[in-house]
């Protein structure tokens, strides 16, 4: 059986909540250096400065966060993972440490499809966003998505995040009149993007990126295997993980997926390197699970 070191999706989390860790800690210190080579400004105080809508700088942040967390959970606990995957955004950092992008490569990747998403979102007839919720089953969340298509509005399901974490994209004004459903159906709003996520109408966003970012990485058969959160695949190639990120655009992100890949690949313990402890949610109902959070790495 296998530790499996599982990155998850970005949340918006300010730099008050982890700027001890991101300014004291060795680990830190050299993935944030190494970004900054790479993006040509301090990503520390960028950060500091940041609203949860500068992209790059939040997911920069992210990616230098989590990989430094995995440094540190390896050599503190003497381990190392014999699988790793993520859930959405975090499928960049585990396509990292499964050894198919480096890391300067996946941080130019990073950079390189926000430039091509902003003009993207900014050129959609009507702005279009993906909200983010909790405390209703799945089978609810359904109900109000097919209520709000009866009415003719476009609404997909993004993210089943567990058994009570949602998100569905919809356009921007729609989104409002959903997050006030969810509140009368006992859920609760948590926060919305300026952007859609993981849905087939960003099939036109995907095939851009395919064209002008994708094929401008190096990837490289990985050293662990990673697992799809798209399919529970387990994927050991550079084109495979490639295209796995990809179709992650246009593929609702399902935890279940992600439960039954760890489970057919062997895995029986996982690790999850995050600054929020909500993320041992994805696992710890399946698996043994450590979340390897700032304060983790703080308190050692």
């Amino acid at each position: 059986m296998s530790l499996v070191l599982f990155f998850p999706g970005l949340t918006p989390t300010r730099y008050d909540a982890i700027g001890d860790f991101v300014t004291t800690h060795r680990h830190a210190a050299r993935r944030f250096a190494e970004a900054d080579e790479v993006l040509g400004y301090s990503l520390v105080e960028a950060y500091r400065n940041a609203s949860i809508y500068d992209w790059e700088v939040y997911q920069s942040g992210y990616m230098a966060l989590t990989l430094a967390l995995a440094d540190w959970a390896e050599e503190h606990y003497g381990e190392r993972p014999e699988l790793c995957g993520g859930q959405s955004y975090g499928a960049v950092m585990a396509a990292v440490r499964a050894g198919a992008l480096s890391y300067p490569d996946a941080l130019r990747l990073m950079v390189r499809s926000v430039r091509v998403e902003q003009d993207y979102f900014s050129s959609q007839p009507e702005p279009i966003g993906c909200h983010f919720f909790y405390k209703l089953s799945y089978d609810t969340v359904r109900k109000l998505i097919e209520e709000f298509r009866a009415q003719g509005s476009w609404m997909e399901l993004s993210v089943a995040f567990d058994a009570s974490v949602h998100a569905v994209s919809a356009h921007q004004d729609t989104l409002v009149r959903f997050e006030q459903r969810v509140r009368e159906e006992g859920g609760m709003p948590f926060y919305t993007v300026d952007r859609a996520e993981h849905c087939s109408a960003l099939a036109g966003l995907r095939d851009r990126l395919a064209d002008e970012v994708y094929t401008t990485a190096t990837w490289h058969d990985t050293s662990i295997p990673m697992i799809s959160d798209v399919d529970g695949r387990c994927l050991t190639s550079g084109e495979e993980i490639k295209q796995d990120l990809l179709n992650g655009w246009t593929t609702p992100v399902h935890w279940r997926t992600v439960m039954d890949g760890i489970s057919r690949a062997g895995g029986d313990r996982v690790w999850i390197p995050g600054p929020r402890n909500m993320f041992a949610r994805i696992s710890n109902r399946a698996f043994p699970t450590r979340v390897i959070s700032p304060k983790t790495a703080l308190a050692a």
